[in-house]
């Protein structure tokens, strides 16, 4: 269900359903634990707005369009139509907001966990928001199992095979802050 959520340094913002959060309930083994979970990708107000009737229009079908000497497909279009119009200026940023919500019961009392991340483009280094968000992350890793900090080998789950506070320490040396809240009641 898409709802407005009001995040710090940005105001009102829409939420909509981005994947599967009891997967990430499985993954942290707190299923039965919480009463709510959610995964939401953050844009600001109107953007579904704008695409809901593009969408039932076709325009994001990835089918051929019948009856032309070619083959494109309406969403093959509106990238190359819109794709070199909305690239970033030198002097523009763009942002990834993240927010994961949990919510249960803990010693017989209401808990609620919220943490907010926000990370802007870096216009010294032309580095875009999500190149910090992914990159950042995956470089701490490799960094981590190069000096010994993770020993396991193989394919490995970052939730349960990155050490929490040193990983953290690490991305807020970086200039990622990710701000925690716990709030309890009842």
């Amino acid at each position: 269900m898409i709802h407005n959520i009001d995040f710090p340094g940005l105001g009102k913002l829409e939420a909509l359903p981005n994947g599967d959060a009891v997967f990430y309930t499985d993954l942290l083994g707190v299923r039965g634990k919480i009463r709510q979970a959610g995964r939401y990708s953050l844009r600001w107000p109107g953007w579904c707005a704008f695409w809901a009737p593009l969408k039932k229009l076709g325009f994001l079908s990835e089918s051929p369009v019948a009856g032309l000497d070619c083959r494109v497909n309406p969403r093959q279009f509106l990238v190359k139509h819109l794709g070199p119009q909305l690239q970033y200026r030198d002097n523009e940023k763009d942002m990834v907001a993240m927010r994961n919500l949990f919510e249960g019961i803990q010693d017989g009392r209401n808990k609620s966990i919220r943490m907010d991340l926000l990370i802007e483009r870096d216009l010294e280094t032309g580095l875009f928001a999500m190149n910090i968000g992914v990159g950042y992350p995956a470089s701490i890793v490799a960094q981590m199992i190069g000096s010994g900090q993770i020993l396991r080998k193989g394919v490995l789950s970052p939730a349960m095979d990155v050490p929490y506070g040193p990983f953290m320490a690490e991305l807020s040396l970086r200039g990622i802050a990710v701000n925690r809240k716990v709030e309890y009641s009842g």
